[in-house]
């Protein structure tokens, strides 16, 4: 695990939480399941528990970051039907050596308002966040898991996920089932497209030298809507997303989840292949 303690990351740090205040925590979430040698469709089982969320924050310049990127990786093969992984690469670690061709101010700015919510004293990589209310070390398999099983027996709600890919767009529409237990409560729809298979030779750094591999890398989040307090069961929220011609489309995937704005909770999520048939 590494922290950021320089006085440059110190500094970073509290003009980024002012930031998250002014963006009303305008930030986050959404990844699909796709693994190295096909996909994976994060959907809800018929009377099963909500699918759950797990964000890695994690970075290229940071030597403790590649076996969290796999226990990702690893624990979506497992079982990718129950499991939304998304991984956030941050932008603190670009001045020392290596600019992460992933990383994303956005993503640094949602892991300080985690940091703030769940009490921490400083952002550290790589730091696992698991439905937005438990954090760990993103390398500690066994707390992962053992947080991943705790969070699936919440209640939560059941998402399905349609896309309709157009040139440089896609039109997401995303379906919420909300449970009893949960619709007393605003909760924000964020859709996100990811991208995994990715390999990235890396010149300088705490990792100089190596070719990472990452997964599930988020690309781009957008808030499609909020669901209403005591509103209906079910509803329906659509955006469209932008994908960059860089993108390999064969390997991108959305996804889906809700938060509270509030307590940054996650109350639940999906995930597919951004074309598959069916879309």
């Amino acid at each position: 695990m590494t922290r950021m303690t320089s006085p440059r990351s110190v500094s970073m740090r509290v003009s980024a939480s002012r930031g998250a205040r002014r963006a009303g925590l305008a930030l986050v979430f959404g990844a699909a399941t796709l693994a190295a040698a096909g996909s994976v469709v994060a959907t809800p089982e018929a009377g099963a528990g909500h699918v759950v969320l797990v964000e890695l924050f994690t970075s290229q310049g940071c030597s403790s970051c590649p076996p969290a990127d796999r226990l990702l990786s690893a624990i979506a093969g497992e079982d990718g039907s129950r499991v939304v992984p998304l991984a956030f690469h941050v932008d603190f670690w670009n001045s020392q050596g290596w600019t992460d061709p992933f990383s994303s101010r956005e993503w640094t700015l949602r892991q300080v308002a985690y940091e703030k919510r769940l009490g921490l004293d400083q952002v550290y990589t790589p730091q696992a966040v698991v439905d937005g209310a438990t954090q760990m070390v993103g390398s500690d398999a066994a707390q992962l898991r053992a947080a991943i099983q705790t969070a699936a027996a919440q209640p939560g709600a059941k998402l399905a996920i349609s896309t309709k890919p157009s040139g440089s767009k896609v039109e997401v529409g995303v379906d919420v089932d909300l449970p009893e237990t949960v619709r007393s409560q605003k909760l924000d729809v964020w859709v996100v497209v990811f991208e995994t298979g990715l390999s990235t030779p890396v010149g300088r750094g705490e990792n100089g030298g190596k070719t990472l591999q990452n997964d599930y890398v988020v690309r781009v989040l957008d808030r499609a809507g909020r669901t209403s307090k005591d509103g209906p069961a079910q509803s329906h929220y659509a955006t469209s997303l932008r994908l960059a011609k860089e993108w390999n489309a064969s390997r991108l995937g959305v996804a889906a989840f809700l938060q509270d704005p509030g307590s940054l909770a996650v109350r639940g999520s999906a995930a597919r292949p951004l074309a598959a048939p069916g879309s």
